[in-house]
């Protein structure tokens, strides 16, 4: 007879475990590997380059690169000619990774979950002339989609009618697999103005344009808990399908987005002049005392008619955030703190708001996460908080380590308690994610 173990104790079999492949993989990595993505092979540059502690959250330089539209030569050969045009000779692609293991007392505590292959993407992006950028991600693995837990907001085909609506069961942490998933074309007018025509099946309307790491933008974040420090991930707004076009104002100190989009994804029938809903984004992100500071509002509106029968699908989006960060170092140390609070406003019966199926609440998240290099530019340890309410207040606590292997590859290990009513919701993940 196999003796069941407590949820606890193979938490604490795991921590010691992951502990010691992070320190196995501190004692034998070279400590002079260089990353390889698409981006680092174009302008000649190593990951840390472009980014704070880890990949993906961006430093100041990382902001620069991306509000230039991926634009940046080095020293590849370039194809020029008339008419403006100006191209790497070399198509330059990545291929983006994760393998990740879970324990969790959802099904049995004895047995892990091993997800292979999640979010595995090819991506081909850069420079596709002098004012020109694009990003394109297209994902590898068996066709289809994880299961998955949604915000249970509303789709309706007739508001007045609740037999016509369906609540949204995605997306949670599932991915969808073997498709075409995102997307943008980055246009710059100028210096500082620029259109970017986009389109994502999970990233969110952040996608199109954003430079903060508080998870505005769904894979724009410090640490793999999206949902555990960020209030837009909690709600969903900074998350899920989204395809319209980002018209961006930008200078080194502050940008504004504002989106005309659709929160769909794929072909959609839709009235993209004037049918569309709005995002309106204002960061200013100024120096600090030495410090590389970043302070947001994000804001969404409007209705969506999509779909080809007549009424369409009506889909109602409203939502705000408040969020910011501060990254700099403590004795030689650095440390990124991310803060972000949002409230998705209740619905009524003929319009129920896209991210809140509530009649009765708003929902409200707060999130918070400090992240530090215990050893500069290869461990850091995190702590994080979640709190999401709308007739109840769910929270938790997210503790982790990251391990760099190599600047484009890296270990986490983390383990989240949560005073949630579902046994899926405490649970323990050891990761590797590379990007080659």
């Amino acid at each position: 007879m196999i003796k069941k173990i407590p949820h606890k104790a193979v938490s604490q079999q795991f921590l010691f475990s992951g502990s010691l492949i992070l320190l196995i993989g501190t004692l034998f990595i070279s400590q002079s590997s260089y990353a390889v993505p698409a981006f680092a092979r174009q302008t000649d540059m190593a990951c840390n380059s472009c980014h704070f502690q880890s990949f993906p959250a961006l430093n100041s330089f990382g902001r620069v690169f991306r509000a230039g539209g991926y634009t940046l030569p080095g020293s590849q050969t370039k194809i020029e000619g008339d008419n403006n045009l100006s191209m790497p000779g070399i198509l330059n692609a990545s291929v983006i990774t994760k393998i990740r293991y879970q324990l969790d007392d959802q099904v049995d505590e004895n047995r892990g979950e091993v997800q292979w292959p999640d979010e595995a993407a090819l991506l081909v992006g850069g420079r596709a002339a002098e004012n020109i950028g694009f990003l394109m991600e297209l994902g590898l693995g068996p066709v289809g989609a994880d299961a998955d837990t949604g915000t249970g907001a509303l789709t309706c085909t007739n508001p007045a009618d609740a037999t016509t609506c369906t609540a949204d069961t995605g997306t949670g942490e599932g991915e969808t697999h073997g498709t075409f998933l995102s997307t943008k074309f980055h246009f710059k007018i100028n210096e500082e103005i620029a259109i970017i025509p986009f389109s994502t099946d999970g990233l969110g309307v952040g996608y199109g344009f954003e430079l903060l790491n508080t998870g505005a933008q769904r894979s724009q974040r410090p640490i793999e808990n999206r949902k555990g420090f960020s209030a837009g991930q909690l709600l969903g707004t900074a998350s899920g399908e989204a395809t319209g076009f980002a018209f961006i104002y930008q200078t080194p100190d502050w940008f504004v987005n504002y989106s005309h989009w659709t929160p769909t994804w794929g072909n959609a029938q839709v009235n993209i002049f004037g049918g569309l809903a709005h995002y309106l984004r204002l960061v200013y992100t100024p120096n600090l005392g030495g410090w590389d500071t970043g302070f947001g509002l994000s804001s969404m509106s409007g209705d969506v008619e999509s779909g080809a029968t007549n009424p369409g699908t009506i889909t109602y989006v409203d939502g705000w955030t408040l969020d910011a960060q501060v990254q700099g170092d403590i004795h030689d140390m650095p440390l990124g703190v991310y803060a972000s609070y949002g409230v998705a406003p209740k619905g009524s019966v003929t319009e129920a708001n896209h991210y809140n199926s509530s009649t009765t609440d708003d929902a409200t998240a707060f999130g918070l996460v400090a992240k530090l290099g215990v050893i500069p530019g290869r461990t850091q340890v995190y702590l994080a908080y979640g709190s999401l309410e709308v007739a109840t207040d769910v929270t938790s606590y997210t503790i982790g380590v990251q391990q760099m292997l190599t600047q484009n590859a890296k270990i986490e290990f983390y383990t989240v308690s949560s005073d949630s009513t579902s046994a899926a919701d405490d649970y323990s993940m050891l990761m590797f994610f590379a990007g080659f």
